[in-house]
């Protein structure tokens, strides 16, 4: 939540400078201005930082509903599909995972789950690293949405929308005010919508967000909001890839990729099966299903001590818990269920097995944090200062237990890679009674002090620093399946910063250079091993320079960046005979690149927000004494990470009643291991909207998803990819009073 700017401010001869009247330039409802957190208050086109906004006029275009759905309007950014029990959102921002660093209003948001999107008003991604302002993680970006809160207005808004594909979905915006110092909000939502051209996959959400907003004086606001989502659907685990080759350790061709599908060392994509296909169970007991309950309790008051100086305080506690029951679609047979890789070579997609890996695994987890935040402007001589400074508490709990359901490679576990059957648990591929659960929690602590300042120079130069040291606390207990128990404890100490320096040869223009750092602890996921529980964090360092400009009198801002993220001292497996640890710090993995953007209105009738990234990513080193196979990897791209990615949508305004849209995403054919023998294909995706005005309360909106119907993926990792929806379309019927 950013604090308000000053309504006045002393000069250097210690007069009292007027409020700057600030005009409202039209840039379609694309364009932000300012981030939705206290801490970093200086204005977005000021920042030395790539940060790209989803603005609420873009959501409501493209009748987005998920987290997922909103960052596909920022080019490089892909999504990791579950595994290992792991689903929901996983995000990887320039070649580096971000599901540890998915924020909302500034605090960070735990758990696995799909976060929708009926009480988020913008999900800003701020590129590069943020740790001075977020804390652990947030290598290659950090995610923030902006909840929606009480305004001062009164407004109504309801939409309801049918789904081609087969579902529905509503939501309610209703926003009111007792006095000129209470006001309230709420918002609803409820679906039940089925993925376009995915056998049995459905989503089934709802969810409640009511906020109170109390101006307890005319210096002090207090606001308090709820946050409780539900979810109970079948999850997608998509499907296998054809057998991958293998990297050769034999000298005159190591690291060379050999064997394979094609038995020439080509990597191989997604198994050429109907998009439809999907491999889990529908019935009986021990049915796939995923449910899920997200509560969310915010308490955030905000003081102006004096005219120069805000103070803010956060404190929430939520609670994710979560059961899921799934199946990975694993290990690739011929007929007769034979996996060896020589027998799959060049055999018959149509007269493949593919074996049925289920496991049930319930998650809670809880998190308290509280976080104070002191946001400063004025000036010392020449000298114009906006300076933040704060402390955030954090204690993370996670208790997880997880049993396995079927062993691929049991034959009651096999079903026909080409026609899969519904299979129900009671035919012997489900059921608690010959396997025992492992079991782990996790108890965290983290207390962060941080402080930055930006500061102006007169009208031609801004400088920056900001600094953060995080020290946490990590304890792990855990069982395996075969009753072996475990207990481990880390303390790590996180120092990181970020410098930079702005230049504007005119008001319209701002250059850019900054560096700064991250770190990545061994409990960032709150996971320890006996492999890495004595390593320090891994080091992360990124250059970043670019150019931001204002053009058409301010309604459009275009950027421009090129960029370098190094991992320094990656946690690497080492040669069992060196007589190291198993894992040592040491290797390095690098990603460069360039960022393009553009956001606002090209005319009154026209808008148009569009994004694209180049990445040329690279396993630089893999540390001392590897293994062989470790070590063939070197030179090798990042997983997720595609060369070139494009993202653009665009409206026009036919008449003041009709108007028309379209988007436009690319991504280049993609690796999805750190291997490259397997990948996903690029692909075109083309969305289209209308919308027409009846009334001034009453709208309707379609939209229709992927026009030429292509088959792509959505989300994707070593394991397995998942297919993106086929062609559909949406209905909004939207009324606001």
């Amino acid at each position: 939540m950013a604090a308000p700017a000053m309504a006045q401010q002393a000069n250097t001869a210690g007069e009292i400078d007027l409020p700057t009247v600030q005009v409202q330039t039209d840039t379609g409802g694309y364009l932000a201005t300012t981030t939705g957190v206290a801490r970093l208050p200086v204005p977005l086109f000021d920042m030395p930082q790539q940060v790209n906004v989803v603005t609420e006029e873009v959501l409501r275009e493209q009748n987005d509903t998920t987290l997922e759905q909103a960052l596909r309007n920022v080019s490089g950014i892909t999504f990791s599909a579950g595994e290992g029990g792991t689903q929901g959102d996983a995000p990887i921002i320039r070649g580096f995972s971000a599901r540890g660093d998915i924020f909302r209003d500034g605090i960070r948001d735990t758990g696995w789950y799909t976060r929708d999107m009926f009480n988020i008003e913008a999900v800003e991604v701020f590129m590069g690293p943020s740790s001075f302002a977020f804390g652990r993680g947030s290598t290659g970006g950090v995610i923030n949405m902006v909840s929606k809160l009480p305004k001062n207005a009164t407004f109504v808004e309801a939409d309801v929308t049918g789904y081609s594909s087969s579902g529905w979905r509503a939501t309610l915006d209703a926003n009111g005010k007792v006095n000129d110092n209470v006001y309230a909000r709420i918002n609803l939502m409820g679906q039940n919508v089925d993925t376009a051209d995915r056998n049995n996959v459905n989503a089934e959400r709802w969810g409640v967000a009511p906020s109170v907003t109390v101006n307890l004086s005319d210096k002090t606001t207090l606001t308090a909001s709820y946050y409780y989502q539900h979810e109970s659907g079948v999850p997608d685990y998509g499907h296998p890839y054809l057998p991958a080759p293998t990297l050769s350790t034999s000298p005159g061709n190591f690291g060379q990729p050999v064997g394979g599908y094609y038995g020439n060392g080509t990597a191989t994509s997604p198994v050429p099966v109907p998009r439809s296909n999907w491999y889990g169970v529908t019935n009986g007991p021990f049915k796939d299903q995923v449910n899920t309950d997200t509560n969310m309790a915010t308490l955030y008051i905000e003081h102006e001590l004096n005219e120069f100086v805000t103070i803010s305080n956060g404190t929430r506690y939520t609670a994710n818990d979560r059961n899921v029951i799934v199946t990975a679609p694993r290990s690739l047979g011929t007929a007769t269920n034979n996996t060896t890789a020589s027998a799959l070579t060049l055999y018959p997609v149509q007269a493949m097995t593919i074996g049925m890996q289920r496991f049930n695994t319930v998650t809670d987890n809880t998190q308290l944090t509280n976080i104070t935040d002191m946001v400063a402007k004025f000036q010392t001589g020449i000298f114009k200062h906006t300076l933040n400074a704060g402390m955030e508490l954090t204690k993370e709990t996670r208790d997880q237990n997880r049993v396995n359901l079927c062993n691929p490679s049991a034959a009651a576990c096999r079903t026909s890679l080409y026609w899969p059957s519904n299979t129900s648990a009671s035919a012997g591929v489900g059921g608690y009674s010959s396997y025992l659960p492992s079991t782990n929690n996790t108890d965290m602590t983290d207390v962060a002090f941080y402080a930055g300042d930006q500061i102006e120079i007169g009208p031609n130069w801004q400088i920056m620093g900001g600094v953060r040291w995080d020290i946490a606390d990590t304890t792990y207990n855990a069982i395996t399946n075969a009753g072996v128990a475990s207990s481990l404890q880390s303390s790590e100490s996180l120092f990181n910063y970020r410098l930079g320096v702005v230049y504007s040869p005119i008001k319209a223009i701002n250059f850019y250079v900054t560096y700064g750092t991250s770190s990545n602890p061994s409990a960032e996921y709150g996971v320890l091993s006996n492999d890495t529980v004595t390593l320090a964090p891994e080091s992360n360092n990124t250059w970043e320079a670019g150019v931001k400009a204002e053009v058409l009198d301010g309604k459009m801002v275009l950027t421009g960046a090129v960029f370098q993220t190094t991992k320094t001292n990656t946690r690497v497996p080492t040669d069992p005979v060196a007589g190291l640890p198993p894992q040592v710090l040491g290797g390095e993995q690098q990603v460069r690149g360039i960022s393009l953007g553009a956001a606002g209105a090209l005319t009154d009738k026209w808008d148009m927000t569009v994004s694209y990234t180049y990445m040329q990513s690279e396993i630089v080193s893999v540390g001392p004494s590897p293994t062989l196979e470790s070590l063939a990897t070197v030179g090798k791209e990042l997983p997720n990470t595609p060369p070139n990615s494009f993202s653009l949508w665009t409206t026009y305004d036919i008449t003041p009643q009709l108007t028309v849209g379209g988007g436009i995403t690319y991504a280049d054919n993609t690796f999805a291991n750190t291997n490259n023998t397997v990948y996903v294909p690029s692909y075109w995706n083309f969305d289209a909207m209308a919308s027409y005005q009846i009334n001034k309360n009453f709208q309707l909106q379609l939209n229709v998803y992927n026009l030429t119907n292509e088959l792509y993926y959505a989300q994707y990792y070593g394991g397995h990819a998942v297919p993106a929806a086929g062609r559909y379309a949406s209905l909004t019927a939207r009324a606001t009073f």
